[in-house]
């Protein structure tokens, strides 16, 4: 850590470039429910070989899980809350089912302020656009991240002509979008490059959901790429898939 290292207000790990001191470009990880960002900084230090000239920021999410501080989530899931909602398209669902469903991502919208806030800061303090941005996310924190990215450009720089610069890239693994009609309604303008890895058996985050957000994200300009762990469910993660990450990632390495 170089001495007038600025530390993030948000507690959690940091893995500098192995190419120098100097990072060009910028990654933020927000890890899954039930983890810290040290528990994930594994995941960076791999990166990092595709990704050798970037700084990598793992934060802890937001909130403790039953009180536990080792323990982390980025929002509450409410009291009842059924996975297999997320497959379903909110504007099909019954007035009290999407009453229901509307609460998860009520929860989410203060948190994923926050998220944006935090890597606005980031790319000030080094100095680096959101074209040379990356965010990464698992589970939960890839439902934040997708969302977040495809509903809106609060990440995006705008030029000098007004057009809107996007992040670098989104990739998300074993994530679907927490609200489908909000990117209907107002899908990113500045489209970032979207890269969705799930696994074929996922029920905790259902791969129906998966498909959906795919569906409605191409259905509404932005650019997807998906790529589908056959046989695999929720548990396989990122280091199962790794291989996979890496070469997908490795475009962002250039």
């Amino acid at each position: 850590m170089t001495a007038d290292f600025k530390e993030p207000l948000q507690p959690g790990a940091v893995r500098f470039p192995l190419s120098s001191n100097t990072p060009k470009k910028l990654a933020i990880y927000l890890h899954g429910m039930g983890g810290t960002g040290e528990t994930n900084a594994w995941f960076a230090e791999a990166l990092r070989e595709v990704m050798p000239e970037t700084v990598f920021y793992i934060p802890d999410a937001y909130e403790p899980m039953f009180g536990n501080e080792e323990a982390r989530q980025w929002f509450a899931i409410p009291e009842g809350f059924k996975d297999e909602w997320l497959a379903i398209p909110p504007s099909k669902m019954s007035s009290g089912l999407r009453q229901r469903f509307m609460r998860m991502y009520e929860n989410y919208n203060p948190a994923a302020l926050k998220v944006a806030e935090y890597i606005r800061e980031r790319m000030t303090y080094h100095g680096i656009s959101a074209q040379n941005t990356y965010l990464f996310g698992v589970s939960q924190g890839a439902m934040l991240a997708l969302q977040l990215a495809a509903e809106s450009d609060l990440l995006a720089d705008r030029a000098a002509d007004g057009t809107l610069l996007p992040l670098g890239g989104v990739m998300t693994i074993a994530g679907c979008l927490l609200n489908a009609q909000a990117v209907e309604e107002h899908p990113s303008q500045s489209k970032p490059e979207f890269v969705m890895i799930h696994g074929s058996l996922d029920i905790t985050v259902p791969y129906r959901a998966f498909v959906l957000a795919d569906k409605t994200m191409f259905a509404h300009g932005q650019k997807t790429e998906t790529k589908v762990v056959w046989g695999r469910d929720h548990t396989f993660f990122e280091k199962e898939a790794l291989p996979t990450i890496l070469r997908l990632a490795s475009r962002w390495g250039k």
